[in-house]
């Protein structure tokens, strides 16, 4: 599968328990590896991603672009991506494209109801922030796209509860603060995806990250930093 001479977009996924990486050019990815296993981060991504780029015979100066999620989720996972971007933009003039990872995990939701049929309307993205506090992001299906109408917040599982509780939608769950915590989110009118869609991928990243790479929405390698959300407060009003 050569891609010698081609520009190479790269996609890592970090902010999660199992590291990914994806590489593609154009719209297209061209292969892609998940980390052996969970917070291998540090110690297999930069190997990872030399094998994808050797499976493409590909260097690291053929990378045009980088994909990463930014936050919220592991604190040194984030670090680790964020620190991966702005070294290849400073050596080589890569673009970075950062998104969310709650924007990752929405991407889910489409591989789901391709294989359910369900109709789901409504999204929740749930990450543990630890000491009983939890990112959350919501989001509105419209037509095949997933609207966030309420930003990445931290907040507790009943103040979340309480937001969604008159809702006439129901209010499917994903991500990976339901791996321990799932029955504190139990509630009449909220239901879960299966648990393979609780994690974000690299493939995803990928998808939305080169979305907005088309339209030439990359971040200042000077001023990206990792997107910690560190205040809690009751969830915010949904757009």
């Amino acid at each position: 599968m050569e891609q010698k001479g081609k520009p190479l977009a790269l996609a890592v996924e970090t902010s999660g328990r199992t590291g990914s990486a994806a590489l593609g050019s154009g719209d297209n990815i061209l292969a892609h590896e998940t980390l052996s296993g969970h917070l291998r981060h540090g110690a297999e991504l930069f190997a990872c991603c030399q094998s994808l780029l050797d499976r493409v015979g590909g260097s690291p100066s053929d990378i045009a672009d980088i994909y990463i999620t930014a936050g919220p989720g592991s604190f040194t996972g984030i670090r680790i991506a964020v620190t991966m971007a702005k070294t290849l933009s400073f050596a080589n003039g890569t673009k970075i494209v950062s998104i969310s990872t709650m924007d990752v995990l929405s991407a889910n939701v489409e591989g789901y109801i391709s294989n359910t049929g369900r109709n789901i309307q409504q999204l929740a993205t749930i990450l543990d922030a630890k000491r009983g506090q939890f990112f959350v992001a919501v989001f509105q299906r419209t037509g095949h796209r997933w609207i966030k109408t309420v930003d990445d917040c931290l907040v507790t599982p009943s103040e979340f509860l309480k937001t969604v509780a008159h809702s006439p939608e129901t209010t499917w769950l994903t991500g990976e603060g339901l791996v321990y915590y799932k029955d504190v989110f139990t509630a009449p009118n909220i239901a879960f995806l299966d648990e393979e869609y609780w994690y974000p991928y690299a493939t995803n990243v990928y998808k939305l990250a080169r979305e907005q790479a088309r339209t030439g929405n990359f971040a200042d390698p000077a001023k990206l930093v990792p997107a910690y959300i560190r205040t809690a407060g009751a969830i915010p009003k949904a757009r």
